[in-house]
């Protein structure tokens, strides 16, 4: 296999999508030039587009019924792929699956097609694409060209974009979805979700089936070929492991949270994500801003890419983005040495949930890139529980759930639970011995409140382990916006806004009782009134009324260990921005359950400075990166890196990046404090154990 993606750090991709002429022409594509580009980028890899959403190749494809780009006059894929070669960038071919009007155009019967038979496209504000269904004779069509391109061009990678199965009505699709669930293709809206579970299940097996089909026929004539589809991160995990690595677009908030959780559910797969979020060619973003974009990618982890429009309709290209991407690139070249043969240190850990995606969706989109982007109810809380340890400057990690074990889960000094709908017996079994020997667990909301087939339970099946029994949903509040409030019971001592007023929580809540062997922490208030058009108070949310008497937080012993349960979407909250508490809230609990970090960076600015956190076998690595230049437009000044404090012994601490410069340390009782300077983009530090 080709094992230039273990190696290859700064990649790119031409991003072009041209319809014939007279709307692009491409009638001066000069190789040359391309060849100037690459270097003044300073790239090590290339995405080349064979066949683009149109469905036109940019070489000369034998296959009946393709269609090459008119503007081409030759075989350019050959001239680029001879090119890289010659240079050993490594080469990705770059192919679109279910995107293809051209395709569609020419064999109407190959569409995605709607439950009236009408065809399927993606509209957006731009793009109309039409989607083609692989369960057609569209099939061959893709894996003869595949292997066309394999056969010609020997690509050192096969990328596969727009890959998954999206809904499809067509006769073979509702003919193989009966033949194996033994009853019709649900159409209407409610009955689709109805049948989600059954749903979801056939499009990803027809998914896992077409990869494993091509992967099966492309490496028969290259074995060495590397195989990977985009938004790899958010396809199942059976999926996942199919790929030889994984790529994936950001679409966890930004950059930094994205590469985090590409990271995270790509262990030992190389994972990559692109495109950074700067470029706009014709509007360019100022050259600090490509700086902090890409290296949130490289400091979290991954393989930095980019995609951008840099080609001009007639196939010549707009050198200023080469310039702005250099300029980037250089930097991470030079920070390269301490981006590698590390692994993140360990305090909280995250559980992700293929399990729990399909719960409580309010619709489900038939579009499958539609559907990878569109964040579901568990995912939203996993950022929220991201974000909420960034600004605690916690190391962290996520945790795809048929990872966990034992030995994995004792290091970590804290689990979240963040609407981790399904929680089967095994992990309820690992997540109880954890906190028996000594873990602690936060967990929020619904956890384990919902079967696998989307069926609610009545008990949580981490019940005894959180110290809740029955529990019943509320959202007879969901019109306030605001459906409870919080008051401490008086034991302990809660800082920020708990201290001084009652804050609010999500628009539902959980009504359940604590366990006699648990202590109730804070206690739900309701709102005064439920919103309709008979009851309101104000132009706000109804203010609070009487004490529910119903647990908010509660807290167990269970062994050595400790269990924080909130009967409210705490974890979603932090995703969503607009409630002021729940990182003190998250502090405070922190400091309940004795959590004290390996490694944390002290600071006064946690929401201008992320921190990355890695360590190797005799060193910690800390990676620190102002995000002034997003929040301002590419101004920078400089910000106080704060101080590290370690709760074991360091031998030296000293700065590599940008510029080396020792550090001065303080140890007191075992344990280590490191004053960090000033930075304004940003800074790695390196500290021998």
């Amino acid at each position: 296999m080709s094992k230039k993606y273990t190696a290859t750090r700064r990649c790119y991709l031409i991003d072009h999508h041209s319809p014939q002429p007279p709307d692009v022409l491409l009638n001066s594509l000069n190789i040359d030039e391309y060849d100037a580009f690459f270097e003044t980028a300073g790239i090590d890899s290339l995405m080349v587009y064979c066949k683009d959403h149109w469905g036109v190749t940019y070489y000369p494809s034998q296959v009946p019924g393709a269609q090459m780009h008119e503007g081409v006059k030759r075989d350019w894929i050959k001239e680029v792929s001879n090119r890289l070669k010659e240079k050993e960038i490594e080469f990705v071919a770059y192919y679109c699956i279910e995107y293809d009007e051209g395709a569609a155009r020419r064999f109407p019967e190959w569409r995605v097609t709607r439950p009236d038979g009408t065809g399927r496209i993606r509209d957006d504000e731009f793009a109309k694409w039409s989607l083609c269904c692989y369960q057609t004779g569209y099939r061959e069509y893709c894996l003869k060209q595949l292997e066309e391109i394999v056969q010609n061009y020997a690509p050192d990678a096969l990328f596969l974009d727009i890959f998954g199965a999206s809904l499809c009505y067509c006769e073979h699709c509702r003919k193989k979805f009966e033949s194996i669930y033994h009853y019709p293709l649900p159409e209407d809206l409610e009955d689709v979700l109805a049948h989600k579970t059954d749903i979801i299940e056939f499009l990803n097996h027809n998914a896992k089936e077409f990869l494993a089909e091509l992967k099966q026929r492309v490496k028969a004539m290259d074995p060495t070929l590397a195989v990977t589809i985009n938004f790899s991160c958010h396809y199942p995990k059976e999926i996942r492991d199919m790929l030889d690595y994984q790529f994936s677009e950001p679409l966890l908030k930004d950059n930094w949270f994205s590469s985090a959780y590409a990271r995270d559910t790509a262990v030992g797969q190389y994972p990559i994500l692109a495109p950074g979020e700067a470029s706009q060619v014709y509007n360019y973003s100022a050259v600090s801003e490509y700086i902090c974009d890409l290296s949130s990618i490289a400091a979290q982890g991954c393989r930095v890419g980019m995609y951008s429009g840099s080609q001009h309709i007639d196939g010549t290209l707009d050198f200023e983005e080469a310039k702005r991407l250099g300029a980037a690139y250089t930097e991470i070249k030079k920070m390269e040495p301490y981006l590698v043969d590390r692994t993140p240190v360990k305090c909280a850990g995250i559980i992700q949930s293929d399990l729990s995606m399909t719960i409580n969706i309010s619709s489900l989109e038939p579009d499958a890139i539609l559907r990878a982007k569109r964040h579901n109810p568990h995912q939203n809380a996993v950022l929220g529980a991201m974000q909420l340890c960034e600004h605690a400057k916690v190391p962290y990690m996520v945790l795809p759930e048929r990872t966990l074990n034992k030995d994995l889960l004792k290091e970590f000094d804290v689990i979240l639970l963040p609407e981790v709908f399904v929680i089967e017996q095994d992990i309820a079994d690992l997540l109880t011995e954890y906190t028996a020997n000594g873990g602690t667990i936060l967990s929020s909301g619904q956890s384990g409140l919902w079967d696998a087939d989307s069926k609610k339970r009545e008990v949580s099946t981490i019940a005894g382990l959180m110290g809740t029994k029955e529990s019943t949903i509320h959202t007879e509040y969901q019109q306030n916006r605001w459906s409870a409030y919080l008051k401490p019971t008086g034991s302990p001592k809660f800082t920020g806004l708990l201290s001084c007023t009652t804050p609010p929580v999500s628009e539902h809540f959980i009504e359940t009782t604590a366990t006699d062997d648990s202590e109730t922490l804070l206690n739900l208030i309701l709102p005064c009134v439920a919103c309709d058009s008979e009851h309101w108070v104000n132009w706000w949310s109804p203010p609070p009324g009487a004490d529910s008497g119903y647990p908010a937080l509660i807290c167990r012993r269970e062994g050595n260990g400790s269990t924080y349960y909130m009967a409210f979407d705490f974890f979603t909250m932090a995703s969503q921005e607009s409630f002021q508490y729940p990182n003190e809230l998250f502090a405070d609990l922190l400091e309940l359950a004795g959590i004290v970090p390996t490694v944390q960076n002290l600071t006064d600015i946690p929401d201008i400075i992320r921190t990355a956190y890695f360590e190797t076998k005799d060193s910690y690595i800390i990676h620190q990166i102002s995000m002034m230049p997003k929040r301002f437009h590419g101004d920078v000044c400089p910000v106080s890196g704060g101080t590290l404090e370690f709760k074991v012994p360091v031998e030296q601490a000293k700065i590599v990046y940008p510029e080396p410069a020792a550090l001065k340390m303080d140890s007191i009782d075992g344990r280590t404090t490191v004053a960090l300077p000033d930075f304004t983009l940003q800074q790695i530090i390196v500290c021998k154990k």
